[in-house]
């Protein structure tokens, strides 16, 4: 069943933790100017990506959301996103990385960028929009690297959040630092968890292989921690690492999150 498709506005802060101009992107149910009612949030990594709001070399890519924002088929949920930039590496990944091709060192700020999230970003939504405003009622959703900044989140920030989603995980380069937090972490108050991975996330045979590795034992080690009924991994044949492919699986995994 079709439905209006959804504007978003765009709001800008200056983050102290990351140096710099942050767009934050927030899309309102559409029932939400014709009703009182309180609403879950989802908060987004890359929402200059998912809303579908920069520069592409395919200029007839999708938005990630359009078919759930065209859709009244699946819950209404207050959608608020975070913009990436260059520095979108260092400020998503939890510790140091070095690319053994380039040499270069990156990573270690995603506690900057979370602390500026939960601490900022979040008041500000929950004192200006009608929201659930307890971490029952909100989660958090990454694509790629973004997966990995989730999975980091769960593990220091669940006071704040208790439903993660991870598309298209992006693991490889941290993944035995992320396994080990995982395994440390208390996570017995997760409500949801959801990853996927596509077998053609990659034009590489075999980094196409690291990244089902990777994914796989993620959700192993999630599953030693979890009941069957708090997580779910799907392994998606023929899906790609881009936005035609996420769109595909957005609303149901909004759907698998918040449905009750």
């Amino acid at each position: 069943m079709g439905g209006t498709m959804r504007d978003y506005k765009i709001i800008t802060m200056y983050s102290e933790e990351l140096e710099r101009e942050v767009k934050i992107y927030l899309s309102l149910p559409n029932s939400y100017e014709e009703s009182d009612k309180l609403y879950p949030v989802l908060y987004m990594h890359d929402g200059n990506i998912a809303f579908n709001d920069y520069e592409k070399d395919d200029p007839d890519a999708v938005g990630i959301m359009d078919l759930y924002m065209e859709s009244d088929e699946y819950p209404e949920v207050i959608l608020v996103g975070l913009d990436s930039t260059k520095a979108r590496t260092n400020e998503f990944l939890p510790v140091t990385f070095t690319n053994p091709k380039t040499g270069n060192t990156v990573g270690g700020k995603a506690s900057n960028y979370m602390d500026f999230m939960v601490n900022k970003v979040k008041p500000m939504i929950n004192e200006k929009y009608r929201t659930l405003d307890n971490r029952e009622n909100t989660a958090l959703l990454g694509m790629s690297l973004g997966g990995v900044l989730t999975y980091y989140a769960a593990t220091k920030y669940l006071e704040h959040f208790s439903m993660f989603a991870g598309i298209s995980n992006a693991f490889v380069p941290v993944r035995k630092q992320l396994v080990e937090m995982i395994n440390e972490a208390d996570l017995s108050t997760v409500k949801k968890m959801y990853l996927d991975v596509g077998s053609k996330e990659s034009e590489s045979e075999e980094n196409c292989k690291h990244y089902i590795d990777s994914n796989n034992e993620v959700y192993a080690t999630l599953k030693e921690k979890l009941p069957e009924s708090k997580l779910s991994f799907t392994f998606i044949e023929g899906a790609g690492h881009n936005e035609n492919d996420w769109q595909l699986r957005f609303p149901k995994v909004i759907e698998y999150l918040f449905k009750d």
